[in-house]
């Protein structure tokens, strides 16, 4: 088997765009969660979140193809500016490549609708009767006659930010866009490693990118009692591992990374961050049942993910581990639980830390954003600190980094865990180069 290096990075994240602001903000334990009044103007149930402001997107949108503009949703803009700022960060352009050998995988999975193209096609459609009753006669004229195709198909079908991508990059192998939640940008990167070690691609593009804050997508999320609620101090709102946490709370962005086969890398002399050596992924069965159920059902998945992970990289024990730690009330007791079961007595040497109290959950981007972060700590020799946790549970007797980032010399691997709705989980290992 081939090993497989990670040489690019490209990150668009609420804390900042590109790595050296995503990671200053990860490093001082600075919070981009607040209370979005755009949500509040509009009368959101949930106001806190963590958003990219149109601004700071806007001074990225020459990376893009300025006459397709029109064509790309947030999402798609989001991913496309993370590939490029990735492809940028190794200098890929600069060396030749077989594009027939260069693939796309790409985690994502709500799609949006322009709001008042749908509003007015919904007034098309009412019946001449009454007002009350929809015609799907007249619905299905105006739909053939009057909506602009820019409005839903060519910005709604999952797929098409990945395309995008592929042929913004002229990658010509695999173009795959893993659609599961929470964990399908872990899995993408995942499929992408396995890709490029098994010799059916030399170099992909892989990671994941979400805009949950559209309105259709995030009214739908208002209802799940997955996120937290609003509080008093927007920041202190999600609370990995904290005893006094209740839910998750949302961002949105993208984090692409380029994989490359070692020995290619090296040969034209690319920054080398590190390498993956073990991926591991489980469905998920914690839909149902008393709350001490699920978590019981998410450990067992997450085990069964982490112990995948490790045994395919061929080692015991990791240095320090890049939890899900979603401040959900069974996600986080869960992975404690998961983390006692899989490394036994030497549980407690491992710290472990969790970002999302940063930038909040991106969904399919927090697993691509959250490997990033753990190469950019193994590198750097700091890991970045578990925002708001003051007192963990009972049980949640493990090495958690919090207040500040903490100073270690000597770290060579990380694992990184993602840990979907109903307990489908994902875990990866990477290895510091050179060790």
């Amino acid at each position: 088997m081939r090993r497989v290096a990670i040489t690019g990075m490209g990150i668009v994240s609420p804390l900042g765009i590109g790595k050296e602001e995503h990671w200053a903000g990860l490093a001082s334990g600075r919070t981009a969660i607040a209370r979005s009044q755009r949500l509040a103007n509009q009368d959101f149930p949930v106001q806190v979140v963590a958003e990219i402001p149109d601004s700071t997107l806007q001074g990225q949108l020459h990376r893009l193809p300025r006459k397709q503009l029109k064509l790309f949703s947030r999402v798609m803009r989001f991913s496309m500016i993370a590939a490029a700022l990735a492809v940028e960060d190794c200098a890929l352009g600069d060396s030749p490549i077989d594009a027939t050998r260069y693939g796309v995988f790409l985690g994502t999975f709500f799609t949006t609708l322009d709001l008042p193209a749908f509003l007015q096609w919904m007034s098309e459609a009412e019946s001449t009767a009454s007002a009350e009753t929809l015609d799907l006669c007249r619905a299905n004229s105006y739909c053939m006659t009057s909506i602009n195709p820019v409005d839903y198909s060519l910005k709604t079908m999952p797929n098409l930010a990945a395309g995008h991508i592929a042929i913004g990059q002229n990658a010509q192998g695999f173009c795959r866009v893993i659609a599961d939640g929470c964990t399908g940008g872990l899995q993408a990167v995942g499929q992408a490693f396995l890709a490029v070690r098994e010799n059916q691609l030399d170099i992909a593009l892989c990671g994941g990118a979400e805009a949950p804050l559209e309105e259709f997508v995030f009214i739908n999320l208002c209802t799940l009692d997955f996120l937290g609620r609003n509080g008093a101090d927007a920041g202190t709102v999600c609370r990995p591992f904290d005893v006094g946490r209740s839910g998750a709370v949302l961002g949105e962005g993208a984090a692409m990374l380029i994989l490359e086969e070692w020995e290619r890398a090296r040969t034209r002399g690319a920054p080398i961050y590190g390498e993956i050596i073990g991926y591991g992924v489980s469905a998920g069965d914690a839909t149902v049942g008393l709350e001490s159920e699920r978590v019981k059902a998410v450990a067992e998945r997450l085990g069964l993910a982490m112990g995948s992970a490790l045994e395919q990289a061929g080692i015991e024990g990791v240095d320090m581990i890049a939890a899900n730690g979603d401040s959900t009330k069974v996600n986080d007791l869960a992975e404690t639980r998961a983390i006692k079961q899989v490394f036994g007595a030497k549980a407690k040497e491992v710290a472990i830390t969790a970002s999302k109290a940063l930038h909040g959950h991106l969904i399919s981007g927090s697993g691509p954003l959250e490997i990033s972060g753990a190469l950019l700590a193994l590198n750097r020799n700091l890991i970045p600190p578990t925002l708001n946790l003051r007192c963990a549970e009972e049980q949640g007797d493990l090495h958690y980094i919090s207040g500040r980032a903490l100073e270690r010399t000597g770290m060579k691997s990380a694992l990184v865990n993602a840990i979907g709705l109903f307990g489908e989980s994902a875990s990866l290992v990477v290895r510091k180069a050179n060790c």
